[in-house]
């Protein structure tokens, strides 16, 4: 009985100590803020959690389905050997043993072009992919690889202009994309020279899996095209790439292959995660040699890359380039919000921030100057080199200002 007492006395005791203690900190304010700080790590690790399962998921991505009912016959498109049983990854063939006739011998080509030698699979692709050549904001030419001209022949395009190049994405094409026609108004009051085009919707309407697997066909076919640009005097250090989605890869592979630094600068929007995540070169593939500047942005995770540190400029916008609030259904989910950020950050501005605590890194984060803006407007890009964020809301046009070292007018 004794003993029980005095347990009960001991309980007691410990129980006032502890509320007294309690009292103290609620009265001097600690209390609250423990359990704010508490809830707010356990958030910040729920929420860096999943960014690292969705990082590391191989799970399918729902929106691009694997259709291949659109996929092109073997015959045509796929892997097979050519008119002299031959077969390379190239698909370059030799002109040499085609018979006896007498053949008419095209002016010698420069090195760079010698690799595009004639073949039939290569002259197909050249004859479906269409270029269209823009100037002072009209349509001046559509044409193709396989035309018996010279490119810039009646484009009114001068070789010592400034070049510009879209490349648009699966499922899309240069005449009705919204974003694609804003893209070409705002370079050409931004920048002005000329404007061109790569539509290869004939491939891109179909199945995304058919497209994936004739990528290096239409790189060929782009390569080729700004080869024999400069071979008709458009300067390099002048010329200027945009690719949204696939077309952002389309656009990379060639400047890595082209090499160099020597471009100008190619910015991308999303660049295509699916059908090349997978892919082990491309993960251990860097694009900072493309140009001499290559600015990525980065708006989804299922659509999108998940490796979002290849670039000069790495920028990750909203949800640490996750998700965006203000995705909608397709086209204009969080992957189809990108080329439309590109287009109003000519007129507004998304400017970099800090990094938000809840966002992984997964590069080295950039050091840049007040101000700094995602964009084609931004002039002070070869100063900044790393991850950037910036954040987006929900309502058009989609900025946010939260920064506060950031102190300016937006003067819409």
């Amino acid at each position: 009985m004794f003993s029980c007492r005095g347990s009960t006395s001991v309980s007691v005791v410990a129980l006032v100590l502890l509320a007294v203690q309690l009292t103290a900190a609620y009265r001097e304010g600690k209390l609250g803020a423990r359990l704010a700080g508490r809830i707010r790590e356990r958030r910040l690790e729920r929420q860096q959690l999943r960014q690292r399962a969705l990082i590391a998921s191989n799970e399918p991505y729902h929106d691009y389905s694997w259709d291949y009912r659109d996929e092109p016959e073997p015959s045509a498109f796929g892997r097979s050997a050519d008119e002299n049983g031959t077969t390379s990854e190239d698909y370059e063939m030799s002109l040499a043993g085609r018979g006896g006739e007498e053949e008419r011998r095209p002016p010698v080509l420069p090195p760079a072009l010698l690799a595009f030698k004639p073949n039939p699979r290569r002259s197909m692709f050249e004859g479906k992919i269409l270029f269209r050549f823009y100037h002072g904001g009209n349509l001046t030419k559509q044409t193709t690889l396989i035309e018996d001209d010279r490119l810039l022949n009646g484009t009114e395009c001068a070789a010592d202009e400034r070049f510009a190049l879209i490349v648009h994405g699966w499922r899309e094409n240069c005449y009705e994309v919204p974003w694609v026609l804003a893209l070409r108004e705002n370079l050409r009051l931004h920048r002005g020279g000329c404007i061109a085009c790569m539509d290869y919707s004939s491939f891109s309407s179909g199945g995304y899996g058919g497209l994936v697997g004739v990528f290096r066909d239409i790189r060929d076919v782009l390569l080729h095209f700004l080869q024999q640009l400069r071979y008709e005097g458009v300067q390099y250090e002048r010329t200027f790439l945009f690719g949204f989605s696939f077309g952002a890869q389309l656009a990379l592979d060639v400047g890595g292959r082209i090499g160099g630094q020597e471009l100008e600068a190619i910015d991308t929007c999303d660049m295509a995660g699916p059908g090349f995540d997978s892919d082990r070169a491309f993960k251990q593939t860097d694009f900072r040699n493309a140009a001499k500047n290559v600015q990525c942005i980065h708006t989804s995770i299922d659509k999108g890359t998940k490796f979002p540190n290849k670039c000069h400029q790495n920028w990750r916008m909203g949800q640490c380039g996750l998700r965006q609030a203000a995705a909608g259904p397709p086209p204009l989910g969080s992957h189809g919000l990108c080329p439309v950020f590109y287009n109003l950050a000519f007129k507004y501005q998304f400017l970099a921030q800090p990094k938000p605590m809840e966002c992984l890194s997964l590069g080295e984060t950039a050091t840049y100057p007040r101000n700094y803006r995602m964009g084609y407007m931004e002039t002070r890009k070869s100063d900044v080199r790393g991850e950037l964020f910036a954040q987006t809301s929900d309502v058009f046009p989609y900025t946010v200002y939260t920064n506060p070292y950031n102190i300016f007018e937006y003067g819409f």
